[in-house]
C-alpha cells in the first residue's frame, strides 16, 4: 500500500514567549532593586514582545509597571522611615 504524494508545507514556528519572560523577570526585580532601571527596561521588553505578538506580551507590561511603581513606594517608604522625613 502507497501513499499519494504529497509536498512538503513547512510549519509556520511557533511564537516564542522569551522577551515576555524577560519583562516579567525584570518587573520582579524592579520591586526589590533599582526600580526605574529593571522597570523601564522590563516594560521596553514586554512592549517589543506584544509587538510581536507573543501571548504573555501584556503581561510581562503589567508585571513591570506594578514592580516599578511598587518598587518605587517601597523604597520612598523605607527611606522615609530610615531618615524620618
Amino acid at each position: 500500500m502507497s501513499y499519494p504524494h504529497q509536498p512538503y508545507q513547512p510549519q509556520p514556528p511557533k511564537p516564542s514567549n522569551t522577551l515576555s519572560v524577560v519583562g516579567i523577570v525584570l518587573g520582579c526585580i524592579a520591586f526589590l532593586f533599582c526600580p526605574p532601571l529593571f522597570g523601564i527596561a522590563g516594560i521596553i521588553c514586554g512592549v517589543v514582545a506584544n509587538s510581536k505578538g507573543e501571548r504573555l506580551g501584556g503581561t510581562a507590561i503589567g508585571v513591570s509597571v506594578a514592580g516599578l511603581i511598587g518598587g518605587m513606594l517601597l523604597g520612598f517608604v523605607l527611606f522615609q522611615g530610615m531618615y524620618d522625613i
